[in-house]
């Protein structure tokens, strides 16, 4: 399965949850990544056997631009949905910035619908941090998204310190196709903790400003040398649970074949200290 890329379309829009934004036209940016067979066009050179993405191009310029949607996740969520379903893309991954909506960085939202590209192994990264994390969290999103492309996020959970007396954790998980080797995202996810001001050097139990820990790698078993995967914490802790499974409730242990749905189904919550919330950042992206 080949890919169609469609970058940089930008269009003006009403979107919006406050009263000047329902009155005002704004810029988002849109990015596609779309599932295609050439092989056929390759040997015709016949357009019809192939994406046609000026056609593609159209109808999201014509849908957006009449639309008046509240949340970028909605729009990104419908677009990805006619794309699919009116051009028999197999699937598709979108970025969606929305420039202007608040005086800080462009936000963003994703949407990745239909199978994933079987071409690639899917990463799950667990984030979280508790020192400034409401500045370090959506920061990490944007940057991961950057890196990696269209994400499939978690909600957001609050979480006690586990091991240490400390603020209460921001935790959530993220899933993302990607071509890049497991050591190669590995070390990408190393770079942007330093970047947040993570130190490696410090005690394992202690505040952080930003955790990015790769939970999952495909199907991948890694035993001999780190990252180990898959990370035993995801069936021992509920912050890396409990969202794993909201973004992914059929996927399987590549140890026990089990779903983590029905790990999560099983495990104590008798002195569970989590509970999901919706950050300020979040409600506004």
């Amino acid at each position: 399965m080949d890919i169609i890329f469609l970058r940089g379309l930008q269009i003006e829009t009403i979107i919006g949850i406050y009263d000047w934004e329902r009155e005002i036209r704004q810029t988002v940016i849109l990015d596609f990544e779309m599932a295609c067979d050439i092989r056929k066009a390759a040997q015709s050179d016949a357009i019809e056997d192939t994406l046609d993405y000026k056609a593609v191009s159209k109808r999201v310029i014509d849908f957006v631009e009449n639309s008046q949607f509240f949340l970028v996740e909605t729009m990104a969520e419908q677009l990805a949905q006619i794309i699919r379903n009116e051009f028999g893309v197999p699937w598709v991954r979108l970025t969606l910035n929305k420039k202007g909506a608040i005086r800080a960085p462009a936000t963003w939202a994703s949407s990745s619908k239909g199978a994933t590209n079987p071409a690639m192994p899917k990463a799950y990264v667990s984030i979280g941090s508790n020192v400034e994390r409401d500045i370090h969290v959506p920061q990490a999103l944007r940057d991961l998204a950057e890196r990696f492309g269209a994400l499939d996020v978690s909600s957001v959970y609050e979480t006690a310190a586990v091991g240490f007396s400390g603020d209460p954790f921001y935790n959530l998980v993220v899933g993302f196709d990607t071509d890049q080797e497991v050591d190669q995202v590995a070390a990408a996810l190393t770079e942007l903790e330093h970047r947040h001001g993570r130190r490696r050097d410090a005690q394992k139990f202690a505040p952080r400003t930003l955790d990015l820990d790769l939970i999952l790698y495909g199907d991948l078993v890694r035993t001999d040398r780190k990252p180990l995967l898959p990370r035993d914490e995801i069936v021992r802790y509920a912050f890396m649970l409990e969202p794993l499974v909201e973004i992914a409730p059929n996927l399987r242990d590549p140890l026990s074949g089990e779903r983590y749905a029905d790990l999560w189904e099983r495990f104590d919550k008798a002195d569970l200290a989590q509970r999901r919330v919706e950050p300020a950042w979040r409600r506004l992206s």
